[in-house]
């Protein structure tokens, strides 16, 4: 129980307080609370000693970045794209860095616990770690233009929600998929 607590506090507080504040006070609050409680998550991992995810660093520098341009701005705009530029950028990112040979993905993949990493030595393992690659890319383009739609069709507090579920849902996904696929292709 308390792992799972440490777990959920560590990926979706900001989210979560995100949401309610929103739904409380409106968005530059609720804006304020996400840059904070993200930079306490910070803190803790500092204290804690906890490395810092790739994961982690990408969504909380895309909080930050896109937050602190919404508090300097006289109405929020920009945080309702954070969910879209954070997956479009990422994207693009690894698929730049998969033409030069050192795909960001095999960053990602070594941040996973050994149990659940696809193999990334030799031929074999670079050749499925890029096509892996290539997946990865598609979902986060394909996840980033979901959430540009959202962006326009749901409120704020709303949309970090989703982007949270969906976001967290879909990854599970994502990695669960590739480990059956992974155990399918030894059989």
């Amino acid at each position: 129980m308390r792992a799972g607590l440490g777990y959920f506090f560590r990926n979706f507080a900001t989210p979560v307080a995100f949401f309610i504040l929103f739904k409380l006070q409106g968005p530059k609050p609720a804006i304020f609370l996400a840059i904070a409680v993200t930079l306490l998550q910070v803190l803790a991992h500092k204290v804690q000693r906890i490395p810092f995810s790739p994961f982690f660093i990408v969504a909380s520098g895309f909080t930050v970045l896109f937050g602190s341009m919404d508090l300097l701005s006289t109405s929020p705009r920009y945080f309702r794209l954070e969910p879209f530029a954070h997956n479009f950028l990422l994207a693009s990112v690894i698929l730049v860095t998969l033409f030069t040979g050192h795909p960001l993905a095999a960053w990602f993949v070594r941040a996973l616990p050994e149990r659940f990493r696809p193999p990334t030595t030799g031929l074999a393992g670079q050749s499925y770690l890029r096509k892996l690659t290539w997946v990865w890319v598609g979902y986060l383009y394909l996840k980033s233009f979901l959430f540009l739609w959202l962006a326009f069709r749901v409120d704020l507090g709303n949309l970090i929600l989703l982007r949270s579920l969906i976001g967290g849902g879909t990854l599970v996904l994502l990695f669960g998929g590739e480990i059956a696929y992974r155990k399918l292709r030894k059989n």
